[in-house]
């Protein structure tokens, strides 16, 4: 399993950094780099050409404007957003776009469930698996906290409904974070095997970077993840975390999680 770390998209510092550090792989932002000029996205694959430093995933699926769900949806204006990022991120060699997005898939009270799960299921069986297929990208379904969206809190949310658009280039997610503060079953991500191409990981309560100043039951936790994840065939990890020295706290988060991989 790949590691990466994300990166974001305009300090290309960070990209350097990480290559020295000797991460895998980086996650940009997928909406930064559809709504990048040419100009800037062009300069942007060719800084990372020079570097040889992979792009292997982006986050940040779609600005929260553009719904999914509810009685606001405008399926041309994502598709059409959908048609630009996802050749972009085909260019750039992305394998995992995070479809995350907890304010886009959000809906008011007086809409109900039974309709939301209609209009996802049609959204990424009728835009997304088309578009996603037709350049070669996976969008992968990131279960979020219940008090950041609406639906899809849970792995085995985010595979069902990969599965409803038949795993057609749409597959599951595993974020470490989530699954600790939604109580969801972190050994049993490993049932999923086949359907979860891609995870990000963070400390479970606080979601800094991984340290060595965890204590045993965070460690147990991470291991028990990693397993999961291994079990799962999942592809790359990639390090989601908050942190108030990017520079100092990186090389660290790689020792700890490379450590537990190898053990």
């Amino acid at each position: 399993m790949k590691l990466g770390a994300c990166l974001g998209w305009g300090d290309f510092s960070k990209y350097e950094f990480a290559k020295q550090c000797g991460l895998d792989y980086g996650e940009t932002d997928f909406t930064d780099i559809t709504l990048a000029s040419d100009e800037d996205f062009n300069e942007f694959c060719e800084n990372i050409e020079k570097l040889q430093f992979p792009v292997l995933a982006a986050n940040h699926f779609l600005p929260g404007h553009l719904k999914l769900v509810g009685k606001d949806v405008d399926e041309k204006v994502l598709a059409e957003f959908l048609e630009k990022g996802l050749k972009r991120a085909s260019v750039l060699g992305i394998q995992s776009v995070v479809f995350g997005s907890g304010a886009a898939r959000s809906f008011k009270d007086d809409y109900t469930m039974e309709k939301a799960n209609e209009d996802m299921t049609k959204f990424l069986k009728g835009i997304v698996s088309p578009i996603a297929s037709k350049y070669d990208v996976n969008v992968v379904i990131e279960p979020l906290s219940t008090g950041e969206t609406s639906m899809i809190h849970t792995v085995k949310d985010g595979v069902d409904f990969a599965e409803k658009a038949d795993f057609n280039h749409i597959y599951g997610l595993a974020d470490l974070f989530h699954v600790c503060n939604n109580k969801d079953d972190i050994d049993g991500i490993g049932d999923f095997v086949g359907k979860i191409k891609h995870a990000h990981i963070a400390e479970p309560e606080t979601r800094v970077f991984p340290n060595k100043n965890a204590d045993e039951s965070v460690n147990d936790i991470y291991k028990r993840f990693l397993v999961a994840l291994k079990k799962a065939g999942c592809e790359t990890l990639t390090i989601e975390a908050r942190t108030d020295d990017f520079f100092a706290d990186l090389p660290e988060a790689i020792e700890v999680l490379k450590e537990m991989q190898n053990a």
